[in-house]
């Protein structure tokens, strides 16, 4: 990666006593390269940025033609054109839209192993803001599959993803049944006991409720 600014330059000592001209000859090879330097990196984040947007305008145009098919063959016909967004427009925003509904279609189907491989595919390279989105859809894929721990796990995973609030807690009241479904009753009181005490939360009251009905069951 091409250093920018101060880790670009090369040092130079102070010579208060050398005119310009010995300045310049004496230094005018490394400030050519820190010039360069500079130079090559604002190319490079130029090329970048546009390299980018090319791949989010083509992302996008594929993933309007995967939902051309749906509308002309319903999901077993938009499956193919999704696996080609998730897999070529990966890192995208289109990308991880497309991972997320394949998903969703294959869990619909009962397929859950397929779903799981297409929020796999883009998980690793998915924007930051859809994070979230793409941990609770593989929750959902793995609670189908009776895996009700490691779904809980992905869930507390995406409350902690989001920066939104009541998607927070929706996450992780989400995890705490969960958490239940997997017997394990600690974790959801954990949760249920947190999201209770904190009256700014609209699912406080429901975590009151779940809190009640697991001590009434002890």
């Amino acid at each position: 990666m091409t250093k920018t600014g101060d880790a670009a330059r090369p040092t130079l000592e102070t010579l208060d006593s050398a005119s310009p001209a010995d300045f310049v000859q004496q230094y005018q090879k490394p400030l050519m390269i820190g010039v360069i330097a500079v130079g090559v990196a604002a190319g490079g984040w130029w090329l970048a940025a546009r390299s980018g947007q090319i791949k989010e305008t083509r992302g996008a145009e594929a993933l309007q033609a995967a939902e051309a098919a749906y509308s002309a063959g319903g999901p077993a016909a938009a499956q193919a054109e999704l696996q080609k967004v998730y897999t070529r427009y990966a890192g995208t925003a289109a990308g991880t839209q497309a991972a997320l509904l394949s998903a969703q279609w294959y869990y619909e189907a009962g397929q859950a192993d397929s779903g799981l491989a297409a929020v796999a595919a883009a998980i690793g390279k998915a924007p930051s803001f859809q994070r979230a989105g793409l941990l609770a859809m593989q929750a959902a894929g793995k609670s189908a599959k009776g895996e009700h721990a490691g779904a809980a796990k992905d869930l507390e995973a995406a409350a902690a993803a989001t920066n939104l609030a009541t998607e927070r807690d929706g996450y992780r009241m989400a995890a705490a049944r969960a958490y239940v479904a997997a017997g394990d009753v600690a974790n959801a009181e954990r949760i249920y006991t947190e999201i209770s005490a904190r009256e700014d939360s609209q699912y406080a009251g429901e975590a009151r409720l779940r809190l009640s009905e697991i001590k009434a069951k002890a």
